[in-house]
């Protein structure tokens, strides 16, 4: 589905008030609630979802909205409005836009507050017109489901977190449809980076591409979108792909993993503090399972959410103070979080990117006095730092920009160890080795991200510390 409206409203709508306004906006239709009523339905009588709403979120701060939707828009909101989303399904017959228009208006005429709806620049039809039994699903595959969104900032919402949750149960691949001049929120493009996931992207020619590479893509009735293998490889990637690098910052990516013992007194998102207290001058402001990110930051209730889930994994989100209440020195900053058991204890696997306006560079300085505090901790796994030629705000554009280059990567005690540390302080990139000198963790700062043979230097230090027999690196 891809008819997405948002209310956006000063008070909260109890699910009578939601079940009324759907009632305006669709009385011939019928209503079913699902997920605990937490997701109330239209169908028509042929029993074919025709729309559907979730219930209303609270959010902490409205600057989420402007983050999300449009900047300015939380100006005549209260500071902590509730966001209530729905959604027609992509079919030929009827109005469903129409339908999710009428309920957000109806909402906010009775609630306050107003409606934001995106304006659609997608041509559609084909494998982008039809609808499922998941709200968030157009079509489906015996291998992949296709998640079409029409709007200009897309972001990891309830709705896809549920639909990758059911169709990744049975081992459909998520392939999330965009036009071109869409862009992702850090997080949906952590999820996109994926080797189970792709970012289709319509060109405005009508044909498709990959929103990372620009290959060349095309409808299968089997797998869904696959690359066009009539495509001859010297025409390159797809031309709406080959933009420009111009008016570009930088951004400083960071994947970090990090290990407690299981102990009852452990609270998660440390590790998420000092990257983003370090990196972004500040602690994150929000957190959430999905987009928009609706709670304040707090690390009791995030270990409390985790622990909810044993022994399942949780993945989270959270973010940087908003430009409003930023003050100088820090930086706009996004993460992901998943947490999950190992076999010696608790795992904390973190994306974390911190943004630069052009000219600025990042502070490359920080970095080994933060491999420095993850050691003392006696956290730190393994850590990886690139660079990616990128907007400051965090968000990605189907253009190419350049790929990321690494600046460096940190190697905990027990990774040393396995590899022994006279070999691992013998690489062809120089270490410094932190805590115990028997026992140290190892940063191997490989430049600054620009260097022309970054990558080679990276894959001779990642041969080195391979252990024997391993495959070697390409």
């Amino acid at each position: 589905m891809s008819h997405d409206v948002v209310a956006l409203l000063a008070t909260s709508p109890s699910r009578d008030a939601l079940l009324q306004a759907l009632l305006q906006a669709g009385p011939q239709l019928r209503m079913r609630l699902v997920a605990e009523g937490a997701i109330i339905e239209l169908r028509d009588d042929s029993g074919r979802l025709v729309a559907a709403v979730q219930a209303a979120q609270r959010l902490a701060l409205s600057a989420e909205a402007d983050r999300l939707l449009t900047d300015g828009i939380s100006d005549d909101l209260p500071a902590q409005p509730y966001w209530v989303e729905a959604r027609g399904a992509d079919l030929a017959d009827v109005d469903t836009a129409g339908i999710a228009r009428r309920f957000a208006r109806a909402l906010a005429d009775d609630h306050g507050g107003l409606v934001w709806e995106p304006e659609t620049r997608l041509d559609r039809g084909g494998a982008l017109e039809g609808t499922t039994d998941h709200p968030a699903v157009t079509a489906r595959t015996d291998t992949s489901f296709v998640v079409v969104q029409d709007r200009p900032l897309v972001s990891i919402s309830p709705w896809l977190v549920d639909a990758i949750a059911a169709h990744g149960r049975v081992g459909r691949r998520l392939q999330l449809v965009t036009p071109s001049t869409s862009r992702i929120t850090h997080a949906l493009r952590s999820l996109l980076a994926a080797p189970a996931s792709r970012w289709v992207v319509r060109a405005p020619d009508g044909g498709f591409y990959d929103g990372f590479f620009g290959v060349p893509l095309v409808w299968s009735a089997e797998e869904g979108f696959v690359v066009d293998s009539t495509a001859r490889a010297e025409d390159g990637p797809h031309e709406e792909f080959r933009g420009s690098g111009r008016d570009l910052g930088s951004q400083l990516l960071i994947d970090l993993h990090v290990e407690h013992p299981a102990e009852d007194d452990l609270v998660l998102g440390s590790a998420a503090e000092l990257l983003a207290e370090t990196l972004g001058g500040s602690l994150p402001s929000l957190w959430g399972t999905s987009e928009p990110a609706p709670l304040a930051w707090d690390r009791d209730a995030l270990t409390a959410a985790c622990r909810r889930r044993v022994p399942g994994q949780t993945w989270t989100v959270f973010t940087g103070p908003p430009p409003a209440v930023r003050e100088s020195g820090v930086r706009p900053f996004a993460g992901t979080l998943k947490v999950g058991r190992s076999a010696h204890g608790v795992r904390e696997s973190i994306t974390f990117a911190v943004g630069y306006e052009p000219g600025a560079e990042p502070d490359f300085d920080a970095l080994a006095p933060l491999v420095e505090e993850l050691t003392g901790r006696d956290v730190l796994r393994t850590m990886v730092v690139q660079r990616l030629a990128g907007r400051p705000d965090l968000t990605y554009a189907p253009r190419w920009s350049g790929a990321p280059a690494p600046v460096g990567m940190a190697v905990g005690v027990e990774g040393v160890s396995e590899t022994g540390r006279d070999h691992a302080l013998s690489a062809p990139v120089d270490g410094v080795p932190f805590g115990p000198p028997l026992t140290p963790a190892i940063w191997y700062r490989v430049g600054d991200g620009l260097e022309p043979d970054a990558w080679d230097r990276f894959r001779a230090l990642m041969d080195h510390l391979r252990p024997k027999g391993a495959p070697a690196g390409r």
